[in-house]
């Protein structure tokens, strides 16, 4: 998804804030201590990907010994322009340029392998998460497509853990961030507080990041406000300026082809037009860079490189103009006093928690992970905001570091706020499969959850699905104690159908299975990727046989009813449940029930084994497998309550989804995956693969006795080739799929797949 400011804001709304930026209302005047020579001040437009530009105008610049005395920076400006403002070295600011991830930055949500096995399970079954959020009140939706929690995570990576300042002149060279108040339409100019949030407010892109709520004012992208801040240096004292502007390029006729495009052009007329006045306040003492970036646009990341480049060639060019900024006997004294020794960590000596979210303050320190006394780097910082960020209730948790006025004690002050769209949440699941023959599966979900009802975490989960298989269930979960421990009770009605063949591919009817289960569970959760739960189960069902086996069982209907205790753990670290590229799971579920059924009543067992693992190797390249074995013992071998399914593509490919079934399942794959590319700098994350499988899977124990239907099996080996899409509403396949012709001579079918889980 590329982001542009005309697809981000209301254009009349920009005209209004842009012509009405009031002056700046200067705190102190950081050229004061300049003696000897007229102060310089390095103005740094905003532009996203085209920011690379700043970087190499500032390696043109220490190469001709140029001292810079202000920075100030709108957007990317800001961006770059503090991290040099900080002491970094040009060599030290490219490192941190390509060894960000920048496309984590457009992205919000953690890792899998970094939320609670509770959320990963609701994620995984319900992928279609629209932020939505329902109540008495109605819909509620967020107030960004990002609400700034990855942009901050992205920023203290890049900066390391920074104590806040009580005023930017302290850094090694003074800086500024230029943002926008959305309340009052007014410039702002940070100069002081926490320097990771004043460069965030100065990159939040209105309508697509969340504002940044900070010192009392609501701050936006300063970009649509003022996009090359030369009156700001002006007004701080600035003797001599160079400005350095990557503003986006008018589009050409050709380009103007949708409504987003001509939005977009309007835009940058009004950018472009006080970016404009912004040049006319530049005199003959100063210089103005233009870099030649019109062909990177403003996510092209990847393209920081050239950026760069094209900013050190429009440096080097204009050379004799920039050597009356040079002052080669001063420099080596500027120069050392800039080169400030970067912190590797930071000891922090309390703990503050400004806990706006409805879980108590021992949930979040617990996940905060954190303790008094110890020192800190931004890593370890970084994955205490993501443990705390993993419950997914929380709209977006922040940390400052603080010392005291005698510069003895640290605090970390850390900020959660509660999502303002909760505390009930709407997501949803749209699964389909297609043979292209006469079997076809279908299902529209929705799951609704309201969260925290309790100061540990209670919450109440209800999932509707519709379609081929249809469920209802309700679920209240509740930890006691501890944020670990917890109880839970469901009841759920569930209605699933098994299409019968014969031998020659005709259709024997659907066995459809109606089942209503009443289950309550303890457990507890071991830590973020195990779960241990056991508990009581008592579920009531019937089994409705197809015509053309009632002649020979002499009933249309098997009513059952069964009882007993059941045993869960589950132990997850996959990154993703569908393409996985790193990890492992493993699931299992042991039943010991009393089934009553045609009179009798007798005693069973059933367990049931997951294994997923995969590794990705040569970066593109992927292996995983899996591994399943389920297993019914009834206490009447004629009575099989329990049926368990293989069939469809990667699960026995070449048969109709859930064409084989019995009381045993054996199943083992290996898949080989490739991917070949993904939008890294966009909300989501959606690769494509090409793949190919080899499976072996076998069969046993049959319900329905008729010799029509051969469904018991030896091993059976069977392999898929396919391309995958790990979309924003699940994962897609198109593939192939053929099987040894054990039990149809036609064991071999195209498939498409939208959503289903392999």
């Amino acid at each position: 998804m590329k982001v542009k400011w005309g697809l981000l804001f209301f254009v009349c709304f920009f005209s209004e804030l842009l012509f009405s930026a009031e002056p700046v209302a200067t705190e102190q005047m950081p050229c004061a201590r300049v003696k000897g020579r007229p102060c310089i001040a390095l103005v740094l437009g905003g532009g996203g990907a085209r920011g690379g530009a700043h970087l190499g105008v500032i390696r043109q610049l220490e190469q001709q010994g140029i001292p810079v005395d202000l920075i100030v920076g709108t957007s990317i400006g800001a961006f770059i322009g503090g991290l040099y403002a900080t002491g970094h070295s040009p060599d030290e600011i490219q490192s941190i340029l390509e060894h960000l991830e920048w496309g984590t930055g457009f992205r919000d949500k953690v890792h899998r392998d970094e939320m609670p096995v509770r959320r990963k399970q609701q994620q995984d079954t319900y992928p279609i998460r629209l932020g939505l959020g329902l109540d008495s009140s109605g819909i509620k939706i967020p107030k960004g497509v990002l609400l700034g929690q990855a942009m901050a995570e992205l920023i203290l990576e890049a900066y390391g853990a920074q104590l806040n300042h009580s005023h930017f002149d302290q850094l090694p060279i003074p800086f500024r961030a230029v943002a926008a108040d959305l309340t009052n339409r007014e410039t702002v100019v940070m100069s002081h507080g926490s320097l990771l949030q004043a460069v965030q407010a100065s990159m939040s892109i209105p309508g697509v990041v969340r504002p940044m709520e900070l010192n009392g004012r609501i701050l936006v992208d300063g970009g649509v406000a003022n996009n090359l801040p030369v009156s700001v240096a002006k007004e701080l004292g600035a003797g001599r300026v160079i400005a350095v502007a990557i503003d986006a390029p008018l589009l050409n006729k050709e380009q103007l082809d949708s409504a987003f495009a001509v939005t977009d052009q309007l835009t940058n007329f009004l950018v472009r037009q006080v970016v404009e006045q912004q040049i006319a306040l530049l005199t003959p003492d100063d210089l103005l860079l233009n870099p030649d970036v019109a062909q990177i646009g403003t996510l092209d990341f990847e393209q920081l490189p050239a950026s760069i480049e094209a900013g050190r060639l429009s440096a080097e060019q204009q050379s004799k103009a920039l050597a009356s900024f040079s002052y080669p006997k001063q420099y080596p004294d500027w120069l050392a006093a800039h080169r400030a020794k970067q912190q590797s960590g930071i000891r922090v000596d309390h703990i503050e928690l400004d806990n706006q979210s409805l879980l108590s303050d021992e949930v979040l320190l617990h996940r905060l992970t954190l303790k008094e006394g110890h020192i800190y780097d931004s890593k370890k910082l970084k994955e205490g905001l993501r443990q705390v960020y993993g419950v997914d209730t929380l709209e977006r948790v922040s940390l400052q570091l603080e010392q005291n006025t005698q510069g003895e004690d640290t605090s970390l002050k850390v900020r959660a706020v509660e999502k303002s769209w909760g505390p009930g949440y709407l997501n949803f699941r749209f699964t389909m499969e297609d043979d292209f023959r006469n079997n076809r599966y279908y299902q529209l979900a929705a799951s609704y959850t309201y969260t925290n009802i309790s100061e540990l975490g209670a919450e109440w989960h209800n999932e509707l699905a519709l379609g081929t298989d249809k469920l209802i269930s309700s679920e209240l979960y509740w930890p006691v104690f501890t944020p670990a421990t917890f109880v839970s009770a469901q009841v759920q009605r569930e209605n699933t159908i098994l299409v019968l063949e014969d031998t020659q591919g005709l259709s024997l009817g659907d066995l459809s299975n109606k089942e209503t289960s009443l289950t309550a569970k303890a457990g507890w959760n071991l830590s973020d990727h195990a779960r241990l739960s056991s508990g009581w189960t008592d579920k009531d069902g019937y089994f409705r046989i197809p015509r053309s086996g009632v002649e020979d069982l002499g009933f249309d209907r098997l009513r059952y009813q069964r009882e007993g205790p059941v045993l869960d753990f589950v132990w997850d670290r996959l990154d993703n449940p569908v393409f996985p590229s790193r990890g492992f799971r493993i699931s299992a579920n042991w039943q010991w029930l009393d089934d009553t059924a045609l009179g009798q009543t007798r005693h069973s067992s059933s367990q049931s084994i997951e294994v997923q693992a995969a590794r990705s190797f040569f970066e593109r390249h992927i292996l995983r497998t899996r591994w399943r074995f389920e297993d019914y013992n009834p206490g009447d071998p004629q009575v099989a309550v329990e049926q368990f399914s293989l069939g469809g593509l990667l699960n026995l490919s070449g048969y109709p989804k859930n064409y084989l079934f019995g009381s045993e399942i054996q199943f083992g794959s290996l898949v080989y995956l490739y991917k070949m590319s993904e939008n890294r700098f966009s909300v989501f994350n959606s690769p494509f693969y090409l793949g190919a499988s080899l499976e072996r899977g076998q069969v046993h124990g049959n319900m329905i006795r008729l010799d029509s239907l051969a469904n018991e099996t030896d091993w059976i080996w069977a392999s898929s080739l396919f391309a995958g899409w790990d979309s924003p509403f699940g994962p897609v396949y198109l593939g192939y799929g053929r099987a040894e012709d054990d039990i149809n001579g036609r064991a071999y079918n195209y498939y498409l797949s939208l959503g289903q889980n392999f």
